[in-house]
């Protein structure tokens, strides 16, 4: 493959790749080691990749990749012990804030999202995140466009039974106000 030809879709890509892979993994080394995995592959296999296509075949690696390292630190946890939670809170931050200084709903949208299974959360990231639309994921993904809706809608139904108030916090809030 011609390097300039690469450069070019790594200039082009990596940003996007990487916030897509951060948003899934929430830490900033295992997200730059997809990236640089996803590249690899791509210098590793020049003829098999339509040009036209390798933006969608980027995303498509890099979102498989994160489930591979999700499932890899799911298998380690059990072993050694739980990721590094101030990871998820620095990637909610972002760069201009500091993670103690998280809203109250930032934190429970990033809990409930933790509840979601790296797939969906995967496509959530790409949906509502990035900007992409359904028909986008689902040449990604490799699935019908319906599919990725259904599973878009199943996530956001979860994440709002998830950030619906309880009825124990909700009586608390009134007693003490």
């Amino acid at each position: 493959m011609d390097p300039q030809y690469l450069q070019h879709h790594l200039t082009e890509q990596r940003d996007r790749l990487y916030s897509a892979a951060l948003y899934v993994l929430r830490n900033e080394q295992d997200a730059e080691d997809v990236i640089q995995e996803a590249f690899l592959r791509l210098w590793k296999f020049p003829g098999r990749i339509e040009s036209g296509k390798i933006p969608a075949w980027l995303r498509r690696v890099v979102h498989n990749l994160c489930i591979d390292q999700t499932r890899r630190r799911k298998t380690q946890a059990k072993h050694l012990g739980r990721p590094d939670p101030y990871a998820l809170e620095c990637l909610a931050a972002g760069p201009e804030r500091r993670p103690d200084e998280l809203s109250a709903e930032q934190d429970e949208l990033l809990a409930a999202m933790e509840a979601l299974a790296p797939e969906t959360r995967s496509i959530l990231v790409m949906h509502y995140f990035q900007g992409m639309k359904l028909v986008e994921i689902a040449e990604v993904l490799d699935l019908n466009p319906s599919t990725v809706k259904v599973r878009i809608h199943r996530a956001r139904r979860s994440l709002r039974r998830e950030l619906e108030p309880q009825p124990e916090a909700f009586a608390a809030r009134q007693e003490t106000g």
